[in-house]
């Protein structure tokens, strides 16, 4: 079938438009775009580029087009280096797919300096593995003449040959270096043994003043990285994904120590609603970033070799809403200077948000702070359940406040953790630590713990090495004690140096918290009930055998003599609930003032007042043994043993030290969802 004819060619056309405007009106030119064509099937000739006598080579039309120009490309294997001009876009005829090939040992298609140029709809291959180290198939440059504007690839498959670490071409599925605003989107970019997209070199050269929107690609099976970006400044905008088609699939990158993704020294990050799984390494990491709004959201991060998340460098971001991180084989999110091969550095030094996702199923971890983080850390609305070691684990010093959190079911672990007392581990730079102890360098972490539900773990707390403050608490069913917690207000105050621990514990409601077991004979006759875990404990800082959250045997070996909880002075501990706990309701033998206004119920089993009951401080006379007068032994009468939420007549309400309700719905900052 003939192709239709044109009766003189474009570009004659526009010459003699822009002479007649130019001769007559001396003005400046005026031009309809033309479309230009290529078609391998009629080389070699070369054709006059009109649709029934199109071009054979692509370059050679666009060295034939002017600015406004689009070249339309036929179906065929074309074997040559594209350089793109300004001006000219380049696309595939609908429903054919034309392919390029490398032929020259240099990028394959080069955007240097350009600006307002599209390439769309092609099969870009390098499997002949012709470019060479440091090259790309796609290389967009910014910077040797001048800054790239309204750059795009779209629709196109980049595709490489993906070899073993030992091969010495790194090669690069897209480059982008220098002053760019480049959009790229749709495409498919696979097996490339560097990274599907990258800034030119992994510790050089890098994008500035620059905007990068990457969105609704499949980015797989890359060598080393999914998308590896570096910028310098702080005139970067970076969009990764976004709503229904804007999405990104990014999995299996970096099966030789990779990530899915890893963004250094950006500004105006914006990651939304992509797929990014079984990555190499990291899921997704983050060195230096500050991220825009909306912020890193609803994006599925699942299933990678390590982290979902890591965070290092000077971070500030917010995490969520709305992501799904689940099933990578560390933690969540973590924060791990030796994860971005910086070891020894300081992982964040502005606030990092953590707020309203699901962190579930985690091989350790939901959140684990591994090194020394300067800034804030604010964990609140999430929803953190069956990490295998913890919900929270900490082992390094930094600030938190965790709130509004629901953490449970970690059944061999505890919600929130602050770590081992064994020695310090040094993390490898590009592997995830086999194993953790908290490291003692920089002092506890310093922890504002309020508001959270705490339910069906191991433990509900166990902060060994914090400071700090818990109210409002809502902490029951968890096998062994709600609130477990140390300290240290003796000179010389071992081991930081410093007085520390817990100072205040109120309006928790602490309950059915332990285990209760009847022990039997070997013909199932009854012995005697065994009975572990308190509700409210503070736990001696001693060198006797421990058994640790990871059910493990450890020494304290801190120091000697030991420290005991009866020689260390006293702490706030008003307002709580503490009922049918297997053992103690409140075992802190530093029995003052400070102490009283709680009410307990059940504990150890009895109705009555027991001195196991509260823990050591049977020091009054009858009938309030506990030598504090407001202390309260009675049914807290609940309206349901889900939500411990009080019934009208609760001895409870009211009975505050401020008149206020007693528990986690009450005081002035209640439980309210």
């Amino acid at each position: 079938m003939m192709k239709s004819v044109k009766s003189i060619s474009a570009n004659t056309k526009c010459f003699y438009i822009q002479l007649f405007f130019a001769v007559v009106f001396s003005t400046g030119t005026f031009c309809h775009a033309a479309d230009l064509f290529v078609d391998d099937n009629i080389c070699p000739q070369t054709g006059s580029g009109i649709s029934s006598n199109p071009y054979c080579s692509i370059q050679y039309a666009i060295t034939q087009a002017v600015s406004g120009d689009t070249v339309y490309v036929h179906v065929g294997t074309y074997a040559e280096g594209i350089r793109m001009k300004s001006g000219v876009d380049l696309r595939n005829i609908s429903g054919e797919q034309p392919k390029i090939v490398t032929s020259v040992a240099d990028n394959h298609l080069l955007f240097d300096g350009v600006s307002n140029c599209t390439i769309d709809g092609f099969l870009l291959d390098d499997s002949s593995r012709t470019t060479p180290t440091g090259y790309a198939i796609v290389y967009f440059d910014g910077y040797t003449n001048g800054s790239g504007n309204g750059l795009a690839i779209r629709n196109c498959e980049i595709t490489g040959t993906q070899l073993l670490p030992a091969d010495a071409l790194a090669r690069a599925g897209i480059r982008l270096n220098g002053q760019l605003s480049v959009e790229i989107t749709g495409n498919t970019i696979t097996r490339n043994k560097r990274a599907g997209i990258t800034t030119r070199k992994m510790s050089a050269n890098t994008i500035y003043d620059s905007t990068v929107i990457i969105k609704g690609n499949t980015i797989t099976d890359n060598g080393q990285i999914g998308i590896y970006l570096r910028g310098s400044g702080t005139g970067n905008r970076v969009i990764i994904g976004g709503d229904g088609g804007s999405a990104n699939t990014i999995s299996g990158n970096g099966g030789y120590r990779g990530s899915g993704v890893w963004l250094r020294f950006l500004q105006g990050v914006s990651i939304e609603n992509n797929d990014i799984s079984n990555s190499g390494r990291v899921g997704l990491m983050l060195e230096s970033v500050n991220s825009g709004e909306p912020h890193i959201t609803r994006n599925s991060i699942h299933d990678n070799f390590t982290a979902g998340i890591n965070i290092g460098g000077d971070s500030t971001l917010t995490i969520g809403a709305n992501n799904e991180i689940y099933h990578n084989s560390v933690a969540g999110i973590t924060f791990y200077a030796g994860a971005s091969g910086i070891p020894g550095s300081e992982t964040s030094s502005g606030t990092v948000t953590i707020s309203d996702n699901n962190i579930h199923t985690n091989a350790k971890a939901g959140i684990s702070i591994i090194d020394h983080v300067t800034g804030p850390i604010n964990i609140n609305g999430n929803s953190i359940y069956q990490n295998e070691k913890a919900g929270i684990a900490f082992f390094n010093s930094c600030t938190a406040v965790i709130f509004e959190n629901d953490i449970h079911d970690h059944t061999g672990a505890a919600g929130i953790f602050t770590g081992t007392w064994t020695g310090v581990l040094s993390p490898m730079p590009l592997f995830p630590p086999a194993s953790l102890s908290f490291n003692r360098t920089n002092g506890p972490v310093q922890l504002t713990i309020s508001r959270n539900k705490i339910h069906n773990n191991l433990s509900g707390m166990r902060l060994d090495h914090a400071s700090g403050t818990i109210s409002n608490n809502l902490v029951y069913n968890n096998t062994k004690s709600g609130i477990r917690f140390s300290g240290n207000d003796i000179v010389p105050y071992e081991p930081f140096n410093v007085s520390w621990g817990i100072t205040e514990l109120t309006n928790n409601t602490v309950v059915d918290n332990g285990t209760v077991t009847d022990i039997l004979d070997t013909n199932g006759d009854y012995l005697y009930t065994a009975r572990s875990g308190s509700g409210i404990v503070y736990d001696d800082i001693n060198n006797l055998i421990i058994h640790d959250e990871f059910n493990n045997p450890s020494d304290r070996n801190f120091f000697d003599p030991p420290v005991n909880n009866s020689e260390q002075g006293s702490r706030l501990i008003q307002n709580n609930i503490a009922a049918s706990n297997a053992t103690a309701g409140i075992k802190d033998a530093a029995c003052t003032v400070e102490r009283d206004y709680n009410l307990y119920y059940l504990n150890f089993g009895v109705e009555v007042f027991a001195p196991a009951v509260i823990g050591g401080c049977a020091t009054g006379t009858p009938p309030n043994l506990s030598g504090n007068p407001n202390e309260i032994f009675a049914d807290p009468l609940f309206v349901d043993r889900i939500e411990y939420q009080l019934q009208p007549g609760s001895p409870a309400m009211g009975s505050g030290n401020d008149n206020l309700d007693m528990g986690a719905y009450g005081g002035s900052s209640p439980i309210t969802w």
